[in-house]
């Protein structure tokens, strides 16, 4: 087993057919309440899960593969989708058992009870009825895409700032109370962008935060607005969301000291706000289509 985060950890805990070694991997990543697990196991056991402990929160659980298994909610069987990219929605104030039939691999998002409640008040909805049927299965491509929007961040935990899980949570919650629990009518969003005084604020925010370690709710705070609006009308007004448009100004940080500075690649890379050299070099490569060191050398010849 390998296992990353205390989550994780958790998580793991329930299934022990993967506590024997190399059978499985889990990979975790937390950020405030938001959760995201990826667990595999690589064998076919017919031990089931425990019984996870109550809690008041939802888990979606999106299947990476094809994987048969059985589900018994607060003791009474339950069909379980087998097919992958489904998601299994599960509320965690029942009781789950679980016995897969298949190697499984899937991505266990966890969206807490209070967080949604606090996500739709911000959306100007009202009091949400947490009424959804334990054990549905949905086929739903926008929870796939965020889902797996999140698997490089659990591969390089090290490199998930907060202001991009804060953003892939956020998208999440707000996904899940527009499409299951029905609260909020279509023309109640808003989409206008930031006025030029809140993106000015958020732009120097995030500028002054370049290691990402800086909340969407913090930076819409200051702006003097809600979390969901600010995620939707910063995109509205950069035509980039908030966390993509920080590693553009890593980025370009970055390559000002490519230029002005002696500082070695490790020092750049810290000093922008990356994890490490190697961070940095994906980061730049994949946007300026080189290499951080060949794109100071081709400026100083």
């Amino acid at each position: 087993m390998n296992s990353v985060g205390l989550f994780g950890d958790r998580l793991a805990s329930l299934f022990p057919m993967i506590q024997r070694p190399r059978t499985g991997l889990i990979r975790s990543l937390q950020k405030g309440t938001f959760a995201a697990v990826r667990m595999a196991h690589f064998g076919v056991d017919n031990d089931p899960t425990l019984p996870s402990p109550p809690d008041d929160a939802f888990a979606l659980c999106l299947r990476l593969r094809h994987q048969r298994a059985e589900t018994w909610i607060d003791g009474r069987h339950a069909p379980k989708g087998p097919f992958k990219d489904e998601t299994s929605i599960y509320d965690l104030r029942c009781e789950t058992v679980v016995r897969f039939q298949d190697p499984f691999d899937f991505i266990y998002l966890y969206l807490p009870h209070g967080t949604l409640s606090s996500v739709a008040t911000e959306l100007d909805a009202a009091r949400v009825q947490f009424d959804i049927a334990t054990g549905t299965n949905i086929c739903d491509p926008i929870v796939v895409h965020l889902g797996k929007c999140l698997l490089p961040a659990l591969e390089r935990p090290n490199e998930a700032n907060e202001l991009f899980v804060g953003y892939v949570a956020m998208a999440l919650n707000t996904h899940f109370l527009r499409k299951y629990t029905n609260i909020l009518p279509a023309d109640r969003l808003r989409r206008s962008g930031l006025t030029p005084r809140q993106l000015r604020i958020a732009k120097d925010l995030i500028r002054a935060h370049l290691d990402g370690e800086l909340s969407l709710a913090r930076i819409a705070s200051e702006c003097g607005i809600s979390a969901p609006h600010f995620a939707r009308a910063f995109k509205v007004s950069t035509g980039t969301p908030p966390h993509r448009w920080l590693l553009d100004q890593r980025v370009e940080e970055s390559k000002r000291l490519l230029v002005g500075s002696a500082l070695s690649l490790t020092e750049i890379a810290i000093r922008c706000g990356f994890s490490d050299q190697s961070h940095f070099t994906r980061v730049f490569s994949a946007r300026m289509g080189t290499t951080p060191g060949r794109w100071r050398l081709d400026r100083r010849t």
